[in-house]
């Protein structure tokens, strides 16, 4: 059963991994994360914004929101999107529009881009299945969520207002399997990634959200997804990583 009540064991827990100190992370995810970031940013230099979706997603600005969405639509257009290029493109975002004013560090970022991945695999490993598989595309469902992490982190919000980012990000898990291998699914799993900042945005400036948005009794899981484990994350995250699938 889904949980119904008020208080999230799932949300605290992810909430919790986010803010965990840098020296209490997995040194192996965090050099993985770091590979995958390098990886990202030379996918995204040699990208070509002369086809579609980038190129209609280029009349959007350079903010934050957007930058995120057009990077997540150039790393989902080079190769098969995984749950990682959400949270890959938010951090590589991060790193170029406020990263240099906020003093913000390559470690900082690769840490950062370490929690969103294994919180997104973890969120996977609670609910994914074949039956989930065949409906949603993961990359833009899941990938979100680990995405929104991450940009708490680097925002430094508070529990609460990380709380809330997960929740507004919860709410808007979309994509569908149905459009595999077309640029909207490219379009799908950056838009993940615009959606995680606007979610962390909304949240930092007091938007609120409801608590047990991935567990609850009418949550993503439940909505979403035929299973829920929820012991993939309660009391799991953070004890070895899963790897940037």
């Amino acid at each position: 059963m889904h949980n119904a009540t008020a208080q999230s064991a799932v949300s605290d827990a992810l909430v919790a991994f986010a803010a965990a100190p840098r020296d209490g992370l997995d040194p192996a995810a965090v050099e993985v994360a770091c590979r995958a970031l390098a990886a990202a940013r030379e996918q995204v230099r040699t990208a070509d914004d002369s086809a579609q979706p980038a190129r209609a997603l280029a009349a959007l600005g350079s903010d934050l929101r957007a930058r995120a969405w057009r990077l997540g639509v150039r790393l989902a257009s080079r190769a098969p999107a995984s749950r990682a290029v959400p949270v890959l493109a938010v951090v590589l975002a991060y790193g170029e529009v406020n990263g240099k004013a906020h003093g913000t560090a390559d470690d900082d970022l690769a840490a950062a881009a370490a929690i969103g991945i294994e919180a997104a695999a973890r969120v996977a490993a609670a609910v994914e299945d074949d039956a989930f598989r065949a409906r949603w595309n993961v990359a833009s469902a899941l990938g979100g969520l680990g995405a929104v992490l991450a940009l708490a982190r680097l925002l430094r919000l508070d529990a609460t207002r990380a709380r809330h980012a997960l929740g507004i990000v919860a709410t808007q898990a979309a994509g569908l399997a149905h459009n595999a291998g077309s640029p909207i699914a490219a379009l799908e799993t950056g838009k993940a990634a615009a959606d995680a900042v606007e979610a962390a945005l909304l949240a930092k400036h007091g938007f609120t959200s409801a608590p047990a948005s991935i567990d609850g009794r009418r949550g993503l899981a439940a909505l979403m997804a035929y299973r829920f484990d929820e012991s993939a994350l309660v009391g799991a995250l953070g004890c070895e990583g899963i790897g940037a699938n």
